[in-house]
């Protein structure tokens, strides 16, 4: 049975081995504070594997893989219900009507595929004994999935179009990958897969042309940036940059998605763990910082941000790897952040 010690061991190796000395966050004067205005909600888990927004219904939904549910709450933050029976819940994918929730279900060897009106489950698609799905990507009709452990992982596809969805796996190269990878995707791309090494210290980032139903490379990198273990992926609202989150170098790194070229850095501090762009283009980038500032907003291509922000100041709590999201609007922003003591809080940030 898979439990995310994959990131929390790996993680913890990496800021320890990362240098603390002459570190400085790189707030100008320029930058203010947080309002006052957010609103906070104390979730009943300890962990989460990711977040989906859907403008349909004004929901967000979390994945949790330890408890296998997905939390449904409001844009204030309200925890409406729990979807449970998702053994496993890794990683969600939102259909473009925000009709339909897919799950990777990493323990229950199946993609869910949930209503998000009646918030019943209306398919469950078995993806084979032991493949333990673990990221999904949605590109027209065909939702992409990673899949299986260690070095015996691959990635696979789910063809929703048609009367019978199939399910095809080992669509790349035996061995291309150390651990499912990350993906993403963007409707702004179309027939546009990147996949991300999101297990092993020097990472790689793979931008796939998907458009014949088979995974082709149009360009690739190999610790892009001088990056180290990926944490998060973003793309901009016209998908021709993509945000790759590292917890070094301390800084959030922006590459043009054509070929992976480094076309801008913008200044935040120890230690990168998240980034989601606005529908404006705004770019909220988050860093593990316990007792310091979290979130770290900027227009696009600015070199000091617009706003910093401190959730729970004081308080020794820790903005979440893949731990930022924007509701469709730009209207806010929602971060986990996590205690000690594992409690895991969501703010609702209006911007």
């Amino acid at each position: 049975m898979r439990r995310p010690r994959f990131r929390s061991v790996l993680g913890a190796l990496t800021l320890l081995l990362l240098p603390l000395a002459g570190v400085a966050s790189p707030a100008s004067a320029a930058a203010r504070t947080s309002p006052a205005g957010p609103t906070s909600t104390v979730l009943p888990i300890t962990w989460h594997a990711d977040m989906a927004v859907d403008s349909v219904h004004r929901r967000l939904y979390i994945a949790d893989i330890v408890t296998g549910s997905v939390l449904v709450t409001d844009f204030d933050g309200t925890l409406l219900r729990t979807l449970n029976g998702k053994p496993g819940a890794a990683d969600l994918a939102l259909s473009p009507d925000s009709r339909t929730l897919y799950v990777a279900l990493s323990e229950g060897d199946a993609i869910a595929a949930v209503d998000t009106g009646t918030y019943r489950e209306k398919a469950r698609y078995a993806t084979g004994t032991g493949t333990a799905p673990n990221r999904v990507a949605l590109v027209g009709s065909t939702l992409w999935f990673s899949y299986g452990t260690d070095w015996e992982t691959n990635i696979g596809s789910l063809t929703l179009s048609g009367a019978t969805p199939k399910v095809r796996l080992a669509q790349v190269p035996e061995g291309t990958w150390g651990g499912p990878p990350m993906l993403l995707s963007s409707p702004a791309a179309p027939g546009v897969l990147v996949a991300a090494e999101q297990y092993l210290s020097t990472s790689t980032v793979t931008v796939y042309d998907v458009t014949s139903g088979k995974p082709v490379v149009t360009t690739s990198q190999d610790n892009p940036g001088t990056i180290g273990s990926i944490w998060d992926l973003a793309l901009s609202p016209d998908a021709g940059t993509l945000f790759v989150v590292g917890g070094a170098p301390y800084n959030h790194l922006a590459f043009r998605l054509r070929d992976l070229a480094l076309v801008h850095t913008y200044p935040t501090t120890t230690y990168p763990t998240a980034a989601s762009v606005s529908v404006t283009g705004e770019i909220a980038a988050g860093v593990d910082n316990a007792y310091g500032q979290d979130i770290y907003l900027f227009r696009p291509g600015a070199d000091a941000p617009s706003r910093v922000i401190d959730l729970e100041p004081g308080t020794g709590s820790e903005l979440r790897p893949h731990g930022l999201i924007w509701s469709p609007d730009g209207s806010r922003l929602f971060a986990l952040t996590r205690d000690d003591p594992g409690t895991l809080v969501l703010h609702v940030i209006p911007v």
